[in-house]
């Protein structure tokens, strides 16, 4: 996702033609979403999902754990991450700005970009190893 201060992964089936049944691609979106979350869940990493467009689109967000997160006025629940902040405190509310929170989220809620590249490289070995394929260039 381009543009959005936590690095996401956006799944949606690419539905290319009307001989594609709905059920096939709601059945790969959920396989294609269960790869991913399980992958999370194995290498022990907080995530968020998000569904979306009558359950064709899946928004999941790794993230840093609540725990390692400093000095953020606000929780790390789906709906802070997808724009809906809710503060701790009103005090944090009543300092907050947009600028601010898309810092924050960006900088210390959000996977660095290092660590986001590596689950994309063993969530792709994932699917390569499960398919036993090769990646085309």
């Amino acid at each position: 996702m381009l543009n959005f201060p936590i690095r996401a992964l956006l799944i949606s089936p690419d539905i290319v033609s009307d001989d594609t049944s709905l059920e096939d691609a709601q059945e790969a979106l959920a396989h294609a979403c269960g790869v991913a979350i399980n992958l999370m869940i194995d290498v022990n990493m907080p995530h968020n999902i998000l569904v979306t467009d009558e359950g064709m689109t899946v928004y999941v967000l790794p993230r840093k754990f609540d725990m390692v997160i400093e000095n953020v006025p606000f929780f790390t629940s789906f709906e802070s991450l997808c724009g809906f902040v809710k503060f701790k405190s009103a005090d944090a509310y009543e300092q907050a700005d947009e600028a601010k929170v898309l810092q924050m989220l960006s900088e210390k809620v959000s996977l660095s970009q290092s660590e986001f590249d590596d689950f994309q490289q063993k969530l792709v070995s994932k699917f390569m190893k499960e398919y036993e394929s090769e990646v085309i260039a």
